[in-house]
């Protein structure tokens, strides 16, 4: 999924904003909540929307290998503002020079490579058995308002974008603001029919869709 807020050393903040780290800072005890839609798709049945809240919280660090920090992340969702939060599995994160890992229970995904440009493309499985998926960054540097908050720089990573009217569609991105992380995420896969009877006309035999949209940030 993605992650957190607040620049971890303004004293390096030159350096940090030419690699990009700016856009996935980390920083123990901040955290992130969002509001989430779904719609999951099956052949046999009607669709199933639920609407659910999730938390990211930084909750602790320590030192790799190889000398870098791997960050550890308690994910949990509620129902509702008066639900309690219930925890999920333990995701990580690995930032190094070159680029910033997750890793979401046991599968690993290259989030961001470094440099931030509009021609950086990189194999977002590239650490997984998923086999390759092409990521790509897109509209670098553009303000954007999301829930009535304002973000004066933000990056899109568009993960694939492969609409076909025949078979299937897939469409993914996150969207990350500067000094905040993970603003924004959008999944859209779906599998069409491809009976003679229904062949074309893009009815879902199964599939997902969510969208993810920040609603509060700050620090424990």
């Amino acid at each position: 999924m993605f992650l957190t807020l607040l620049a971890a050393c303004r004293g390096e903040e030159g350096l940090t904003l030419s690699r990009g780290d700016a856009y996935f800072p980390l920083q123990q005890g901040v955290f992130q909540v969002y509001s989430v839609e779904e719609v999951r798709y099956s052949a046999s049945g009607d669709p199933t929307e639920s609407n659910y809240e999730l938390m990211a919280v930084v909750a602790d660090s320590f030192p790799a290998s190889d000398g870098v920090y791997i960050y550890v992340i308690h994910p949990s969702t509620r129902d509702n503002d008066a639900s309690e939060w219930q925890p999920l599995d333990t995701w990580s994160v690995r930032r190094n020079k070159s680029e910033i890992v997750v890793s979401e229970g046991n599968t690993s995904y290259v989030k961001i490579k470094f440099p931030l440009t509009d021609t950086n493309v990189w194999d977002g499985n590239a650490f997984n058995s998923l086999g390759e998926d092409e990521y790509a960054l897109r509209e670098i540097d553009l303000p954007m308002e999301l829930n009535g908050m304002g973000f004066a720089k933000t990056i899109t990573v568009e993960q694939e974008r492969n609409d076909d009217p025949i078979v299937f569609r897939d469409e993914r991105k996150e969207i990350y603001a500067m000094d905040v992380g993970l603003v924004y995420k959008e999944v859209i896969q779906l599998n069409y029919c491809t009976d003679d009877t229904c062949l074309g006309q893009q009815k879902v035999d199964y599939g997902i869709e969510t969208k993810m949209v920040i609603r509060e940030y700050g620090r424990l």
